[in-house]
């Protein structure tokens, strides 16, 4: 084997080394931003201070007294009670198949404001 063949073996036996340890690599969230919060507070959920004020900015404007798109109306606790109560609403925040994905047209609530409104159902949608 001449030297040039010696050399060009090295440099791609060096090159599959690298690109092996490399590809062993793995992240860890909690590692790389240890003080991001990432708890979800569910303790002390209330339909007064934590689903009303979700339901203001993402769901009022096309589910209200005055426009009931799809007939649903959650401007009020009796018409939330009611979705809560039978599925609906959890099914259309969470997008859950065989519900119409909501707030429509717009992004998905984030996961901790799902189990906020889960824990709120999962107690009875109580009027708090």
């Amino acid at each position: 084997m001449n030297k040039l063949a010696r050399y060009g073996f090295v440099v791609l036996f060096i090159t599959f080394g690298v690109a092996g340890i490399q590809s062993c690599y793995y992240d860890v969230e909690e590692e790389l931003y240890p003080n991001v919060n990432t708890s979800c507070d569910t303790t002390g959920v209330t339909y007064t201070n934590s689903i009303v004020p979700v339901l203001s900015a993402n769901c009022y404007s096309c589910h209200n007294q005055g426009s009931a798109q799809g007939g649903v109306i959650l401007d009020d606790y009796l018409n939330v009670y009611a979705h809560a109560t039978d599925g609906t609403l959890l099914g259309a925040i969470r997008w859950d198949a065989g519900y119409k994905p909501m707030p429509q047209g717009g992004a998905k609530l984030n996961d901790c404001t799902i189990k906020i409104f889960e824990t709120w159902v999962n107690a009875g949608a109580p009027d708090n």
